[in-house]
């Protein structure tokens, strides 16, 4: 059995790494493009184009590999199927079991292995590509603020904004407190929509608001709004604000370790929010009482969502590296139901798939993001669901029962 072991390594290693190349390849033709326009256009040394691709190679990397095993998966036990190799071990008294035991020990150390990966070379290599692109382009204003974080790096001012086209600086669900000297409390300003602009001289971030309200206080006890249809606010960009721009990193551009810091630094100051609001909400509700109220609960609500942004990348981390394994055995099982060799028909089965799997991670990541759902369910909800549909495949063909079969016959007899 070591002999019939060691060869279903070798037949399922060499194809792993060929689909992992290939499907490389395709995904990087996405980044090549850019290159190329940075090569020709912009006039961009070959060097630095070069490292550039070897910065995009690990991104693309934490999808391929998961694929890789999900085509390679496909490939050997459908041939296995195919070839009635899998009947003969029946009929020697085997259990199918027995044959993942040796790729599965491989797969779990692949596993392992992508955490790591997906918890702090893929991040590093993301911040370093986006610091390049940062040296390389023209300076633009979206390159220096972030969305669905509190940026504090302006004098006066804290500022959230939920989502930034880099192409055309349009912004989107702003909240901004301005805090004078001369104020106890901040101004409160807000916009469904607006634009990121610079000066001519490049020296100011201009932010362009649309239809948006002031709420200050003017008095001990008057509390006003002030409604406009197009507000211009001017950041100042000193070279110690770019300083700091640069090491700020995004939730994909924080190792493990920096994510858990941050989710736990977040944690606190929704603790204290919260605080802070019931013993606002024991108070007589004067209008500064009012203006306290609606300032934490503003702030509680995008706190909660920028923690929700951080945990959902902690998961996604985890939820790619895990579903190297989950696909091993969904792909085998597969597999040996379509009783189906050769490359073609793994690939094309493999992407379908796989296709599938993405759109549920992203759509999952998406509710995650702004909070709708909780961030370990949207991440791993396309998991949970590999993992439910290959349990019943085990069990029907290892083991020639059926779960849901069983469930259907429970369910018929209560009725």
């Amino acid at each position: 059995m070591k002999i019939y072991h060691r060869s279903l390594l070798i037949d399922f290693i060499g194809p792993m790494v060929l689909a992992i190349l290939i499907m490389s390849g395709i995904l990087l033709l996405d980044k090549v493009f850019l290159l190329v326009d940075l090569l020709v256009r912009k006039g961009v040394g070959v060097l630095i184009v070069g490292e550039l691709m070897v910065y995009s190679l690990p991104y693309v990397l934490s999808f391929c590999v998961p694929i890789g095993i999900l085509i390679a998966s496909i490939m050997l036990y459908g041939r296995l199927a195919h070839d009635n190799e899998l009947t003969a071990i029946r009929s020697a008294g085997i259990n199918l079991i027995v044959l993942f035991k040796p790729i599965a020990i491989v797969v779990l150390l692949i596993t392992i292995i992508m955490i790591f990966f997906n918890g702090y070379i893929l991040p590093a290599a993301i911040y370093r590509a986006r610091n390049l692109i940062t040296d390389i382009a023209q300076k633009k204003p979206t390159a220096r603020v972030y969305e669905g974080i509190f940026l504090e790096d302006f004098a006066n001012y804290i500022i959230y904004i939920g989502s930034i086209d880099d192409r055309t600086g349009k912004i989107a669900d702003i909240i901004i407190w301005e805090q004078n000297n001369d104020q106890q409390h901040p101004t409160l300003i807000k916009a469904k929509s607006g634009k990121i602009t610079t000066s001519s001289d490049e020296k100011y971030i201009i932010l362009q608001l649309d239809a948006g309200e002031i709420s200050e206080l003017v008095g001990p006890d008057k509390y006003r709004h002030l409604y406009f249809s197009e507000h211009q606010i001017n950041l100042l960009i000193d070279d110690e604000f770019v300083r700091r721009q640069r090491k700020h990193r995004t939730d994909r551009e924080m190792n493990l370790a920096e994510l858990y810091r941050r989710t736990g630094s977040i944690k606190k100051d929704i603790k204290s929010i919260g605080k802070q609001l019931n013993e606002l909400e024991n108070k007589p509700k004067s209008d500064i009482i009012k203006f306290q109220l609606e300032d934490n609960l503003t702030k509680l609500k995008y706190k909660r969502k920028e923690f929700n942004q951080y945990a959902a990348e902690i998961e996604k981390k985890y939820a790619l590296a895990f579903s190297c394994l989950i696909f091993l055995f969904f792909g085998a099982n597969l597999g040996i139901l379509i009783r189906r060799s050769g490359l073609g028909v793994g690939f094309i089965i493999g992407l379908l798939l796989f296709a599938g799997y993405y759109i549920l991670l992203i759509a999952g990541e998406e509710l995650a993001d702004t909070a709708k759902v909780n961030a370990f369910f949207g991440i791993w909800f396309g998991n949970i669901l590999l993992i439910l549909i290959t349990l019943e495949l085990v069990v029907r063909i290892c083991y020639e029962y059926s779960l849901v079969g069983k469930i259907i016959d429970k369910i018929k007899k209560r009725r």
